[in-house]
């Protein structure tokens, strides 16, 4: 296990002997005895100037060093629904280190007034599982975003990416928590500051004012709430701080795939006008995957929590939160079974998802009559469950997402594009021909066409400097189909290891795959339904397999790099290049689609630094 990576260690409930919320981690309280609206109205909305400051404007961050009990994010909420001036979007972004599970929070919430007992429900329908890392809930039709960092923020700090505008620094006592209140956690607040910043809290000592006027912030003292006599105020000083950029109106997208198809979606949720372009459109917008009956999305788990564990976990989570409302009936919860092959990595299994310490919900070990059981056939080794993977339609999710509003398709192709004064020109063809259709300018231009993009990408920013994504292969593989009758185990799970067999779609099973060659063709062959069946074979008398023949097939193409880690960056102004999935692009793909979408319009990322840096350009 890496050093960086920490268990997540869930909040205890607890009250002091006055009833008021109490940490058992620190063994201080969440809020003021006078309560915790009011403090958070005087403290830290009245500190930031708030509501004012964010009225007419599109849109307004703010950043909470400990979100608790969500008290503060609450009474903001509250504010920002009965403001009639308020702005577009609010984004809230909160780290917590020690978060409450979903029926520990709602218990201590169950006391809040009345008035925000509709907000409380919204809050804890959506409240996430209990794992590290950065999870965006929305609510408002999209208006407003809470970004949820679970994690030692002097360890998640500094992984975080935001223009913040407005600061509520509300951790425990310094003197039980004094990395909620260090020099260097405010080094890291200085460079999520967009410019003007503000900051607040009713924490006023002075070794907290030294270090935050020292890291960029002008420091004053104010009339405290309640018992407190001062609270602090702070401003970010003019020379400090992050421009604001203004979101692109249209963004053109090459490539109708899943990369592609998800970050049109992202963006075109956000209200931004989106052209998907790609020849294969003319079959249809799911014609990427034309055929292709059923996909398995499963996180992947290591014992040191490797970036692809943490792209796999993240992007599934944001697939799950996005994509059922984009493309309904496309996604279906599948449990899936990962079972070991030796007695050996049975007890490696065991030891790494313990090590973890993942919620049960998530991911958790099953010995050999327990997977006997959940699969309906007797199996000679335990292995890991991971209850809430996904069974996706590929062509009705990729079609879903395509048919949004505000995205407009077009079966051309792109030969090229060329940088011009405020944009890119795209010189497009006739699809399926050399002939040239058009040219086209775009503000904003995002490369998901796999295989291609290199090629495409270096022509065009001809100094591009960037070996992973140049030497990307193209790898084609294929499934098998089978009849769901030749089978008597159980119809809801996924089978996995050496291979995999998928629940039946519309009576049929898919069972995969194979890894080809970049110079082999791309088609279904026989000696590929051998394979597969070769693969499957060991699993032959648990499938409880008749006949176990495959009755058709689907093959494609996969983009791969050689650390077998997606490509996602900025190539060039207003060019983005987003590709190189390889086996794992629909659990990816709402990650850098996210990502990108949250980058264009200035919200809090959603895809930590170090894993930007794993999968950007080098």
């Amino acid at each position: 296990m890496t050093a960086r990576f920490q268990p997540l260690i869930a909040a205890q409930p607890g009250f002091n002997e006055s009833g008021i919320a109490q940490s058992q981690n620190y063994d201080d309280v969440y809020h003021s005895a006078a309560g915790a609206l009011a403090q958070a109205e005087h403290v830290f909305l009245g500190g930031n100037h708030l509501p004012l400051r964010w009225q007419h404007q599109d849109s307004f961050t703010i950043c909470e060093t400990g979100f608790g009990l969500g008290n503060n994010f609450l009474a903001t909420w509250a504010r920002w629904r009965e403001d009639d001036l308020r702005c577009t979007r609010l984004h809230y972004l909160a780290f917590e280190a020690h978060p409450f599970n979903k029926h520990d929070l709602r218990r201590m919430l169950d006391s809040s007034p009345l008035a925000i007992q509709p907000l409380v429900e919204q809050l804890v329908k959506q409240w996430p599982e209990l794992l590290p890392g950065i999870h965006r809930l929305s609510f408002e039709a999209e208006n407003l975003t809470l970004t949820l960092v679970f994690g030692d923020i002097s360890q998640k700090a500094k992984l975080v990416n935001a223009k913040v505008n407005a600061f509520y620094l509300d951790g425990f006592s310094p003197r039980v928590n004094p990395e909620m209140w260090s020099r260097r956690l405010f080094g890291q607040l200085v460079r999520l500051s967009a410019f003007g910043a503000t900051a607040a809290s009713w924490c006023c000592a002075g070794q907290v004012r030294r270090d935050l006027r020292d890291a960029g912030f002008v420091v004053e003292k104010a009339p405290g709430f309640a018992s407190k006599r001062e609270m602090m105020r702070a401003q970010l000083r003019p020379n400090l701080g992050s421009a604001l950029r203004v979101p692109p109106a249209c963004v053109t997208v090459v490539g109708a795939g899943i990369a592609g198809a998800a970050t049109a979606a992202a963006l075109a949720r956000r209200g931004i006008d989106v052209k998907v372009l790609d020849p294969v459109l003319e079959r249809g917008n799911g014609a990427s995957h034309q055929g292709h009956r059923a996909l398995a999305m499963t996180p992947i788990v290591t014992s040191d929590d490797a970036p692809r564990a943490r792209l796999s976990r993240a992007g599934l989570l944001l697939a799950k939160r996005y994509w059922q409302e984009s493309a309904p009936g496309a996604c279906h919860r599948a449990g899936t079974i990962t079972a070991a092959t030796t007695r050996e990595d049975d007890a490696a299994m065991k030891k790494a998802v313990l090590a973890m310490g993942f919620p049960q919900s998530w991911v958790h070990y099953a010995d050999a009559g327990q997977l006997s059981e959940l699969l309906g056939s007797a199996l000679p080794f335990g292995g890991l469950v991971y209850p809430q993977a996904t069974l996706a339609d590929p062509e009705m999710l990729i079609s879903g997402l395509l048919s949004l509003p505000r995205i407009h398709t077009y079966s051309v192709q792109v030969h090229d594009l060329m940088q011009q004064e405020g944009g890119w020109q795209l010189n497009l063809h006739e699809a399926g021909t050399a002939k040239h259709a058009e040219w086209l300018f775009a503000e904003c231009v995002v490369l998901c066409n796999a295989i291609s993009a290199p090629a495409m990408a270096l022509k065009a920013v001809p100094h591009l400097h960037a070996t992973r994504f140049m030497s990307m292969m193209s790898l084609p593989g294929q499934v098998s189909f089978y009849d769901n009758t030749d089978f008597q185990l159980s119809p809801s799970v996924i089978l996995a290891g050496d291979g995999y067999l998928l629940p039946a779609l519309d009576g049929v099973r898919v069972g995969g795959s194979t890894y080809g060659h970049a110079t082999d063709e791309v088609q279904v062959t026989q000696a590929g339904h051998q394979h597969i069946q070769d693969i499957l074979g060991r699993w032959r008398s648990q499938l409880k397999a008749e006949r176990f023949r495959a009755i058709g097939g689907w093959a494609g193409q996969r983009a791969a790099t050689s650390d077998r880690l997606p490509v996602f960056a900025q190539g060039a102004e207003g060019l983005w290049l987003n590709s190189g999935y390889g086996s794992n692009g629909f659990s990816w793909a709402a990650l850098c689609a996210e990502e990108l979408a949250a980058q264009l319009c200035n919200e809090p990322g959603v895809l930590e630094r170090d894993l930007s840096r794993a999968i950007g350009l080098r």
